[in-house]
């Protein structure tokens, strides 16, 4: 039986705009790193708090040789989410005022109860397109 997400890899084309973005922009740590200097260079990030979590998923960023690679770019249907809708709300001014792109500004669905189940879309300097969610 599974039991656990390890890691989930996001391809891109610049290892340093991307770890600047994924650190600086989205408050990330930077938790490993490889580097082989051929053609394998792989930074591991998560957010703040999920580092202190044993069990916690890792972002592996993976710079690709090839800056045609269709899987730069190409990830989509990643979620981050916050605790409450308060959060939500201050995370998201805060993402704002960083520079993080907003490709769907912050919602709250007609569904659901209270002031929960809001959310916007981003992307990083590839393409790649999350979503921030309650």
């Amino acid at each position: 039986m599974i039991s656990n997400l390890q890691m989930i890899t996001i391809y891109v084309s610049d290892m340093p705009r991307a770890v600047e973005f994924y650190t600086q922009k989205l408050g990330f740590v930077q938790v490993a790193e490889y580097d082989d200097g051929r053609d394998t260079h792989i930074v591991w990030v998560m957010p703040q708090p999920a580092s202190k979590e044993a069990l916690a998923t890792q972002i592996g960023l993976q710079v690709l040789a090839d800056k045609s690679d269709p899987r730069i770019g190409a990830t989509s249907g990643m979620v981050f989410t916050t605790e409450t809708a308060e959060e939500i709300e201050t995370t998201y001014h805060e993402l704002k005022a960083r520079g993080v792109e907003f490709t769907m500004e912050l919602v709250r669905h007609e569904y659901g109860e209270g002031p929960g189940d809001q959310e916007a879309r981003f992307v990083d300097p590839d393409g790649n397109e999350f979503l921030l969610h309650t």
